[in-house]
């Protein structure tokens, strides 16, 4: 009988085997552990040690942020650190870097014909050529890339039937210049164009009679050329070193199917050297920055329902949809 009850007591084969699986992983699992705390301890230590400091991780990524900042600004500042950053990966390409850029600085009356055209509107607008170019600023959510519409505030459409006011919202078709180093005061035509990464097409849209209004106020023109999409932009594009040469592109823009603006870079009163020198020495120029070089004659009224369509000969081409916003 005691033999009978210890043979009772036994656990069957598959007991067995499922106990000493079990086993054997806890021994596995425990000899990995040890195994691992003995080869890396201080690895675990130190892993730890951060996860137990959020605050001191979070200052050593800002701190590694500002370097790498701090270095690419350096690099960027050399001819020879520009040539080492043409071979690196730019998988966004010239588009990337004007979505990086942090300004667009534009011109105002840099063409002749406009600055007649301008006098036309009323005596606010003075026929004078300036001898420094006419500076100011759009935010870079002015930005409309190809496919994106442009949107005509609400505000701006009162009035005039729904155009707008006396003047309305006009397009103004520009060449843009895309900065591809840091620049500060820059002193030589030479070195000017190398900091050009390439050109992009502009539209550089403006409530007439907002502008005409701050005008007579002496008051600045960011309402007026501000809003959201206020600067419809192309694909970007370059130049053929020793075969193309910016003054001789050629502008043209339709409303329609109607042709109203067109014209020659090179005619612009301040050039593209010129102005990258006369920016430079007031602002330093980043990576991305636009230079928006002015308008040539032939601006005029959009309204919702417009098609714009823009490009330079032999280069781009581009297709602006306007719209009414909905607030």
């Amino acid at each position: 009988m005691g033999l009978l009850r210890n043979a009772k007591d036994l656990a069957s084969p598959s007991e067995l085997i499922g106990r000493s699986i079990r086993q054997a992983g806890v021994s596995l699992t425990l000899g990995v552990f040890l195994g691992a705390a003995a080869t890396a301890g201080a690895t675990c230590g130190v892993v730890a040690f951060f996860l137990a400091n959020e605050s001191l991780l979070k200052r050593l990524r800002r701190n590694a942020t500002e370097l790498v900042a701090a270095t690419r600004d350096a690099v960027l500042s050399t001819h020879e650190g520009r040539a080492l950053l043409d071979v690196l990966p730019k998988p966004q390409g010239l588009r990337g870097l004007v979505a990086a850029g942090r300004k667009a600085v534009c011109v105002g009356k840099n063409y002749r014909e406009h600055i007649t055209e301008l006098a036309n509107l009323g005596p606010e607008w003075t026929l004078e050529e300036h001898p420094e170019p006419v500076l100011f600023l759009k935010p870079t959510t002015t930005y409309a890339w190809p496919g994106t519409p442009l949107v005509l505030p609400r505000q701006c459409l009162a009035g005039g039937g729904g155009g707008g006011g006396q003047h309305g919202i006009h397009h103004e078709l520009e060449l843009a210049v895309i900065i591809g180093e840091r620049v500060r005061h820059c002193t030589d035509d030479a070195a000017a164009m190398r900091a050009v990464a390439g050109y992009v097409l502009a539209l550089d849209i403006t409530d007439r009679d907002a502008q005409t209004a701050a005008k007579v106020a002496g008051m600045p023109w960011s309402v007026s050329k501000g809003y959201d999409s206020f600067l419809p932009l192309s694909e970007p594009f370059t130049l053929d070193a020793g075969k193309d040469d910016w003054r001789e592109l050629r502008l043209w823009l339709s409303v329609n199917g109607e042709r109203r603006q067109v014209c020659q870079a090179g005619t612009m009163l301040h050039g593209v050297p010129a102005l990258v020198r006369y920016i430079s020495s007031i602002m330093t120029l980043e990576p991305g920055d636009l230079i928006v070089t002015g308008t040539p004659a032939g601006v005029g009224r959009l309204v919702p329902g417009d098609t714009v369509t823009a490009g330079v000969i032999g280069k781009v081409e581009m297709t602006v949809e306007v719209v009414r916003s909905a607030h």
